[in-house]
């Protein structure tokens, strides 16, 4: 026993060292600076009208708030159904990244045309109106888990209704990562907009904008060190901000948190879709400047049998208002 005793403490010695030097390597990682911007985003007058042209308010919307299960409070927008009487069918819609439900009001008031139904609009955690600190949540999956509370609050308001979990971008991420949740309120159908699919999707765009200007960087060193202390439970500085936004510091959100990014899309697009165990219907545009519209069939189709439409001409946030848009939700909806 004895002739095994030293090489093996050798053998731990040398591993325990190695481990040594990973962790300090990822400690070195984790607090590195945050990136700069080398110069302020231009816009356009084109960019400057259609940024404006977001927060018309053209539908009244009621102001709602659902208390989470934290005592945080969030608000929401909500547009009563059209016809008489409380409708059967509840849209709960989810804003994209550094949004809320505001920009939304189109958007909402139109959907609620096209699917016959009242919509809810809600501000996430640290966006908008909602309490929080913006752009940051106190553990992954704290998202869902407030999706999951405003869900059952429609649920006991309205026992035997249907809703929709709708989503764009971000949002769409949101509502992937909610279907993967056991044990939440159930829902009828899932509708996204231009979803953000995960970070394997070959939806992603990785290059850089034609302009050469950046207006979103990721701290790839911090994410990477901050992945090695959560592969074994360490969670201490998953509040470090390591998505970043090239807008003016008088701007309240301009960064997320690892912990707020991590929990904004699944992990992996493909266990995220078999997930879902209800309709699906997914929208995107054809000149989509945050996804590559030409591959959500493939990326989408190994995995569910949803349907994808693809909208000719829109951008990212356009397709929300396209009437094409709006007619692939009417017919989807009717057939639910």
């Amino acid at each position: 026993m004895k002739t095994f005793r030293k090489p093996l403490l050798i053998v731990l010695g040398v591993a325990a060292a190695l481990a040594g030097l990973v962790f300090t390597a990822a400690f070195v990682m984790v607090f590195l600076g945050d990136p700069e911007f080398p110069a302020a985003l231009k816009m356009t007058p084109e960019d400057m009208a259609a940024f404006a042209a977001r927060f018309e308010q053209p539908y009244p919307a009621v102001k709602r708030k659902f208390t989470m299960r934290d005592g945080t409070v969030l608000a929401s927008q909500y547009f009563p159904a059209l016809s008489s009487g409380k409708s059967s069918t509840t849209v709960v819609l989810i804003h994209g990244v550094l949004s809320s439900s505001f920009p939304l009001n189109r958007t909402s008031g139109l959907l609620r045309e096209a699917a016959s139904a009242e919509v809810v609009a809600i501000d996430l955690r640290g966006h908008g109106a909602s309490g929080g600190v913006p752009g940051d949540v106190d553990y992954i999956g704290q998202y869902e888990d407030d999706v999951a509370d405003v869900i059952a609050k429609i649920r006991a308001a309205t026992p035997g209704g249907r809703i929709i979990l709708a989503g764009h971008s971000m949002g769409g991420g949101i509502a992937l990562r909610y279907a993967m949740r056991d044990g939440v309120p159930p829902v009828d159908g899932y509708l996204l907009f231009a979803p953000h699919l995960g970070p394997k999707s070959p939806t992603n765009r990785w290059e850089k904008s034609e302009t050469g200007e950046a207006f979103l960087q990721v701290h790839i060193p911090r994410i990477l060190g901050l992945a090695l202390f959560n592969s074994v439970g360490f969670t201490g500085f998953n509040g470090l901000r390591t998505l970043f936004f090239n807008l003016p510091k008088e701007m309240p959100l301009r960064s997320y948190s690892y912990r707020a990014m991590t929990g904004s899309t699944p992990t992996d697009h493909g266990p995220a879709l078999k997930a879902v165990d209800k309709p699906l219907l997914v929208v995107v545009s054809s000149k989509d400047e945050a996804f590559k519209a030409d591959q959500f069939e493939a990326a989408i189709r190994p995995y569910s049998t949803g349907e994808v439409v693809i909208v000719e001409g829109a951008s990212h946030d356009g397709v929300l208002n396209e009437p094409r848009t709006l007619a692939a939700v009417t017919r989807w909806i009717s057939r639910l």
